[in-house]
């Protein structure tokens, strides 16, 4: 059977022509993807509580915190003045939240809840372990705008109240934090 060499070169040449085309257009679409620089966030690092040499935040967990995995949400409460740039002015922040299910004295501790009085941030969420925490913040649509990290610290019989009915409550356990906000 024989080919026609014309029509061999034809396709070829579609081919090639095919090619061309869909590189072009993958081109197109990339430089200037990878050309843009991206855009750099501002962040503002505010102090919360006082700080970690002079903690003055209160912490509260009702019912407490103990050793035993708890079977369902405690409420938890912090609250300290925030002091920096940014939106921190020196007023007072407020987490009105829950420590989730499942939270114990040694074995971590999960945090979500609402902010009260940090302009753009609305809730948080995060996790602490011993006496550290690390929360994500979000503002009113969900958008990922900061983090906040903070230590808590208890007194020494700290694991003490952790073995007793009523718990670890929080009483006497300042804290001291940092709010890493980013701007628009």
């Amino acid at each position: 059977m024989k080919t026609d060499k014309r029509s061999t070169k034809h396709a070829v040449s579609l081919r090639f022509r095919a090619l061309i085309v869909v590189g072009a257009c993958i081109a197109a679409t990339v430089l200037p993807l990878a050309s843009a620089a991206p855009a750099q966030a501002a962040t503002t690092r505010c102090t919360w509580g006082g700080t970690p040499a002079n903690p003055t935040g209160t912490i509260a967990f009702n019912p407490g915190l103990t050793q035993i995995p708890a079977p369902f949400a405690l409420k938890f409460k912090a609250v300290g003045v925030v002091e920096g740039g940014g939106p921190c002015r020196g007023q007072t922040v407020i987490f009105d939240g829950q420590a989730d299910a499942g939270s114990s004295c040694s074995g971590g501790v999960g945090f979500e809840g609402r902010i009260i009085g940090l302009p753009g941030v609305a809730w948080v969420w995060g996790r602490g372990v011993l006496n550290v925490v690390r929360e994500l913040a979000y503002d009113a649509n969900g958008n990922l705008v900061g983090s906040d990290q903070a230590i808590v610290q208890p007194p020494d019989d700290h694991f003490a109240a952790c073995n007793t009915p009523q718990g670890f409550t929080g009483a006497d356990a300042p804290f001291s934090g940092e709010w890493d906000l980013s701007s628009p």
